[in-house]
């Protein structure tokens, strides 16, 4: 009587040898290349609980530091940018306001002179009455309040944004709270 033939071709050498089936992929092995499937299974099981270790690390990491959060860093720098944009248009604005100021100052001191030329016509002639001295009081008057509140210039807020406006969206609710 022969011997039953219960052989056949490992998965991984090829050769025709006794195997066993890996419940997990389906596959005969011989014994010595089913130990080393599950050397490799192991290896991958320690590679996945290595990760798992790292993100659970990362995890904690985040729940106890959430300003080190990429998004917080993204709101961080609009933050910087958004305020270096106000800095530089408000730098602007002060040029600008300088210089009509400037203007502004000048005209007036030349209607000062103008002014002070007279008075000091009228006191040298002496020669001068009520209606001088109202249109004296009431020049020097125009002047000071031209000086204190200049009509030429005002400042005026455009409703356009000069920021970017960001909004936090996810995907559990459309919109949240405090977006701008």
């Amino acid at each position: 009587m022969a011997m039953a033939n219960n052989k056949t071709r490992c998965y991984t050498c090829n050769e025709e040898k006794i195997t066993f089936n890996c419940k997990g992929c389906s596959k005969e092995f011989c014994l010595t290349d089913l130990t080393e499937h599950g050397e490799i299974l192991t290896n991958e099981l320690h590679s996945i609980t290595y990760e798992y270790n790292e993100f659970k690390q990362t995890l904690n990491e985040q729940k106890q530091n959430p300003q080190n959060h990429l998004l917080i860093e993204q709101i961080n720098q609009w933050e910087i940018e958004s305020i270096d944009k106000i800095q530089q248009k408000a730098e602007e604005y002060r040029e600008n306001v300088t210089k009509s100021l400037q203007t502004c100052t000048n005209d007036i001191e030349m209607k000062f002179k103008d002014l002070d030329e007279q008075v000091k016509q009228i006191q040298k002639e002496n020669e001068f009455n009520e209606i001088n001295l109202d249109y004296l009081r009431n020049q020097l008057k125009e002047m000071t309040e031209e000086l204190n509140n200049p009509l030429k210039i005002s400042i005026k807020q455009d409703l356009q944004s000069l920021i970017n406006k960001i909004s936090i969206v996810s995907s559990k609710s459309k919109l949240l709270p405090n977006s701008v």
